[in-house]
């Protein structure tokens, strides 16, 4: 079990103490989940070390180890202490989201929190307190969908652990989520989830494809992204679906007609898109808080690689990224396309 360093416990206190007589509550659960987490955590070498610990959870480590290798090595991410400890949480998610939208529209409610901005999800410790909030908001005539959350970034503020939640992911998707992850602490902009989220992907991909090159291993890759593939597909169709009901909202029209219309060219074609892996989604959980939920955050990863393909280090391409977080979103626009003019 690690120490708590002074640094944590005045951070989380002054949260505590910038918050609002309303969020108080909110941000008590949230420290005190954090707080549970880097008090439980325990350093990875120890983990190695302790012979009673399975076999499976201690090959796992090792690939953590090797992926933060490679981070720091290669892509100059420096892991900052950050994955060099595990918790297990005793839980299926470490968080639960909650997300809301009106029957008539596509935007989501939205929360603002200290440090990282304003994003369309209010995030609890357990389902059962997620659960609540999307019951009050279903009582206001609220859309909602809770999402169970298997990792998270303190964006450096923390040393984030290893979790129980996802040490057991096949090796490129632990690798894709920690290089992810990664890259936010390298990299944030206040308030705009569709740069971060989009810059964070592109690097994991781009990297993702260097770790198995440099393992020799490139055929791990292309299955993963092989893998993939079902999910972007059907993505890709409920991204159209959010865009046709957003012009109806628009039009004053209801979107019962467009939802009915979805499952049945999901029904017809439910062979290729994954054969029933997505039924549970497509005909209980469909609605316009899930479409929020679902969100085009990762828009600008082909502008992302742009940017990639046309520097000649990574630091080269860290710098140029951080130079775009400085400009404002009509410049960010300009840059993208100057980029893929250039290419």
């Amino acid at each position: 079990m690690l120490k708590v360093s002074r640094k944590v416990i005045l951070t989380m206190s002054l949260v505590l103490l910038t918050s609002s007589c309303a969020s108080v509550s909110y941000y008590s659960q949230a420290v005190a989940g954090q707080w549970r987490i880097l008090v439980d955590r325990e350093p990875i070498e120890q983990v190695l070390a302790d012979p009673g610990q399975p076999i499976a959870l201690q090959a796992q480590l090792r690939v953590v180890q090797r992926v933060l290798n490679f981070a720091s090595q290669t892509v100059g991410m420096d892991p900052q202490g950050r994955y060099e400890s595990y918790v297990d949480v005793g839980r299926p998610s470490v968080v639960w989201n909650v997300f809301a939208a009106a029957p008539d529209a596509i935007v989501g409610e939205q929360w603002c929190y200290p440090i990282v901005g304003c994003a369309p999800y209010r995030g609890y410790f357990t389902q059962r307190a997620a659960q609540a909030l999307a019951d009050r908001l279903k009582s206001r005539g609220l859309q909602t969908y809770v999402a169970g959350v298997a990792a998270y970034s303190t964006l450096g503020w923390f040393e984030d652990p290893v979790l129980s939640t996802f040490i057991d992911w096949p090796e490129p998707d632990l690798a894709a989520l920690l290089l992810h992850e990664l890259a936010h602490g390298v990299v944030w902009v206040e308030d705009d989830v569709t740069f971060n989220e989009s810059f964070a992907t592109a690097v994991a991909e781009i990297a993702l494809l260097e770790y198995y090159q440099g393992l020799g291993q490139e055929g791990a890759y292309k299955t993963w992204l092989d893998r993939r593939a079902g999910w972007s597909r059907m993505k890709a169709r409920l991204l159209t679906l959010r865009s046709a009901l957003g012009g109806a909202f628009a039009r004053g029209e209801s979107g019962d007609l467009l939802y009915a219309q979805f499952q049945a060219q999901y029904q017809n074609d439910r062979d290729i898109l994954g054969n029933g892996r997505f039924d549970k989604l497509v005909f209980a959980d469909l609605n316009n808080a899930y479409l929020v939920s679902l969100g085009a955050y990762e828009g600008l990863v082909p502008a992302f690689r742009c940017l990639h393909q046309g520097s000649a280090t990574w630091a080269e391409f860290f710098a140029e990224v951080r130079r775009a977080a400085e400009l404002n979103p009509a410049e960010r626009k300009a840059l993208f396309r100057h980029c893929f003019n250039r290419g």
